[in-house]
Formats: structure tokens, C-alpha cells, sequence
């Protein structure tokens, strides 16, 4: 079993500016030999979820968030695999993707594990499933309308139910877009869904070979961060608007408890990381500097980002302590102090 060392505490007070004590990043499941992924610790405080490979098939595992022995929540069939584990808001159950059935669909499954319960019923894929903070709707991404495209995909909601075909009861359509919205998530106050998705201009082209042109369509852009009232409404982007002096695409976006920042995985030029974007004041504030990190997580209580690391077929998880929005912005305003 090899070990990465785990980061020095000044590393992220040096990229912020920070007291050195302020933050520090520090691997929480480091072992080379098995992919944990998909970190996400639940309401309570008390467990981290994650997908892990330690079983050969990916499978859902939990373990306390201070250390301890890990266990094993689900048990899909050989040949599947079940990945993105999401709490419930009571901490009671969470939600996961797998590949029972050939399409990815969505599941529930108690904290104590047990049989898990098909939540989704469509054609085509159906993935990242998000509960409300209430706990009385999810949402996620589908390409039912468009099954088998790769960019086919828009958000829908469900109740905490599910969706049941035979009996009519279908997720709603919440957005519209030819961007593919993907990864979901639910401001703390319940009123905005985020999320990633492709800006698209049917007007423009690109140049694919000599003389030759195609529109401008979802292969040839990047995913950036969006909202939309989780009532319905007009899409609004939030980023990637403005020229940019080397390209830029995020992912995996999650908001904060406190509703002020989005943090995601971010990639400027060819280094992904995470970052944390300020939605009011639509400035990024980078949190790791590995260029090798992302699918980043908000404890609840606003203090920690748990994070994954990626080194070849290699993820391990991480977690980025006592970071606070507030810590982030005081930092940020004595480094333009310094100036």
C-alpha cells in the first residue's frame, strides 16, 4: 500500500494568503492500489460516503468522517456499478447511480443498507440525483427525450418518491437547453438549482479542416456554471461569458451551506483544481494548487471541502479543513491590501 504524504498545512495559506494555521489540505483515503471517489460527507456530520473500487466493481462504501473502519452499503450484481452516492437530508438514506439495468438510473438505499429501492423510471440515462434541502424533490439529469445522445440531456424533478411510468407519475422538465445541464445542485434556501451545461450559439461556427465549417454545437464549447429557479423559469448563466486569455471549463459544481460560493472543479489551460466561485460578486477564488483535483464536496457546516485527487487510474480523497467562505473572502481582501 503506498501513501501520499499528506500536504503541507502552509500550501493552501500560502495560495490565499492566510495565516498558516487558517487552512490545511490533507489526504483522507490515500491508498494507490483502489480508487475512492465521489466524496460526500452526509448532513449529521457523522459518515462520508464515496464510490469505491476495493470490491473490484465499483460499489457505494461509508465510513465515519473522523476515521474508522469502512462498510460497504451496496451490493449491485456483477457487471454494475454504482457510483455518486448523495445524502438524503436526515442522513437516513442516500441516493446512487448504477448500471443495473444496462441505462444509468437512480436508487435509493438505506443508511443501514438493505435492498436498494429504483427511484427513476424513463428511457434512456438518468444520473446525479440530488434531494432538495427539504427533502420533498430531487433533481437530476436525463436524456429521455433524446436517449443514446451524449448531449441529449436536460434536468427534471421527481418527488422524494419516484417516478412511476405505469401510473403516470413523471419527473417534470426543468430546463431547456441544448447545452446538456449536468451535475445539479440545490441552493440552501431551495429557491435555485446550479448547474453545468454548455453555452451553445446556433449562429457561430468553427473550422474543422480546410474550407470546411460546422455549427458551433455542444462538442466544440466548454461547461460552465448556470442557475435556474427550482420553480421553473429562464436559465440564467453565470460564467464563462466574458474572453478568456486561455480556456476555461467547471464541473462537478456544489453550492456552500451558506449560499454565498459554489465551490467546483475548475480547469485553467490544462490543470483541473478546486475552486470556489462567489455568486454575487462572479469572482473565482482558487482552493487547491495540485493541478491534479476536483468533484468537490461542502460539509455541512460550511468548514471542509472533501475532494478527490487523481493520479492515472489512481483517485484518492482529500479533504480541504477549517475553510470557511468567510476565511476565503478575509484572505482575498488582505492579498488586494497588499497590492
Amino acid at each position: 500500500m503506498t501513501r501520499w504524504p499528506l500536504a503541507a498545512p502552509f500550501l493552501l495559506a500560502a495560495i490565499l494568503g492566510c495565516p498558516a494555521a487558517a487552512t490545511q489540505l490533507q489526504a483522507v483515503m490515500a491508498d494507490s492500489t483502489v480508487v475512492d471517489t465521489d466524496p460526500t460527507p452526509s448532513p449529521d456530520g457523522k459518515w462520508l460516503a464515496y464510490t469505491s473500487g476495493r470490491d473490484t466493481l465499483r460499489q457505494i462504501w461509508i465510513r465515519p468522517i473522523g476515521g474508522g473502519t469502512p462498510r460497504q452499503l451496496t451490493r449491485e450484481p456483477d457487471s454494475t456499478r454504482a457510483m455518486t452516492p448523495t445524502w438524503a437530508p436526515d442522513s437516513k438514506s442516500l441516493l446512487f447511480i448504477s448500471t443495473r439495468t444496462t441505462d444509468y438510473n437512480i436508487y435509493s438505499i438505506p443508511l443501514e443498507g438493505g435492498e436498494a429501492r429504483p427511484m427513476s423510471d424513463a428511457p434512456g440515462s438518468n444520473r446525479f440525483a440530488v434531494y432538495s434541502p427539504d427533502g420533498k424533490q430531487i433533481v437530476f439529469p436525463s436524456n429521455r427525450m433524446k436517449p443514446g445522445q451524449i448531449w441529449g440531456f436536460n434536468l427534471y424533478v421527481m418527488d422524494a418518491t419516484g417516478e412511476r411510468m405505469m401510473e403516470g407519475k413523471l419527473a417534470r422538465q426543468l430546463t431547456n437547453n441544448m447545452g446538456s445541464p449536468g451535475h445539479p445542485t440545490w441552493s440552501p434556501d431551495g429557491k435555485w438549482v446550479g448547474y453545468v451545461a454548455k453555452p451553445i450559439d446556433t449562429t457561430a461556427t468553427v473550422q474543422v479542416g480546410p474550407g470546411m465549417t460546422m455549427q458551433k454545437g455542444a462538442m466544440f464549447t466548454a461547461y460552465h456554471i448556470w442557475k435556474v429557479p427550482a420553480a421553473g423559469g429562464a436559465e440564467i448563466q453565470l460564467t464563462g461569458k466574458m474572453p478568456e486569455t486561455e480556456p476555461t471549463e467547471e464541473i462537478w459544481p456544489t453550492w456552500s451551506p451558506d449560499g454565498k460560493w459554489i465551490a467546483v472543479q475548475r480547469r485553467v489551460g490544462t490543470a483541473d483544481d478546486v475552486w470556489v466561485y462567489e455568486v454575487d460578486a462572479d469572482t473565482f477564488y482558487r482552493v487547491t494548487n495540485f493541478g491534479d483535483a476536483g468533484k468537490p464536496t461542502w460539509s455541512a457546516d460550511g468548514k471542509s471541502i472533501y475532494f478527490v485527487r487523481v493520479k492515472g487510474k489512481d483517485q484518492d480523497v482529500w479533504v480541504a479543513s477549517n475553510l470557511t467562505p468567510q476565511s476565503i473572502k478575509a484572505a482575498a481582501k488582505r492579498a488586494a491590501t497588499k497590492r
